[in-house]
């Protein structure tokens, strides 16, 4: 079985899976103070906590980090989206805009053969009609 062929990629607005993105880091927060050194005299360990069952507050809290994932990503991702965008419309108003002109090339070529064609056509009827005597 033959593979598929493809047409060549022309059009700027599809980006290959591949593509290396140059996408702005995201913001960094302050990284929190260093702790203390830990004393010499033997601590004990902190109790275990129990084992959490998510509930509402848990809930709201995975919502939160959702929406904060979520925005970094938009925030990100839109001024590539922006770019591209950009270049699919450039190349589609260039695209439009060589069609309007060939369109408007042949009808005004269709024109012209039109309007030679009826003046000559005038014309022969001119020469060939015979002169009235007065």
């Amino acid at each position: 079985m033959q593979a598929p062929s493809f047409p060549p990629r022309d059009d700027a607005g599809i980006p290959l899976l591949t593509e290396v993105l140059d996408l702005p880091q995201p913001a960094r927060k302050a990284e929190p103070a260093p702790l203390p050194p830990a004393p010499s005299w033997p601590v004990a360990a902190p109790a275990a906590a129990p084992a959490a069952t998510p509930g509402p507050d848990d809930e709201d809290g995975i919502e939160a980090l959702r929406a904060a994932i979520l925005q970094d990503l938009l925030d990100r991702v839109e001024p590539l989206l922006k770019t591209r965008m950009r270049a699919s419309l450039e190349v589609a108003a260039a695209r439009a805009l060589e069609d309007i002109a060939y369109n408007l090339r042949e009808e005004l070529g269709r024109l012209v053969d039109e309007a030679v064609q009826k003046e000559l056509i005038r014309r022969a009827a001119v020469e060939s009609k015979p002169l009235s005597p007065r």
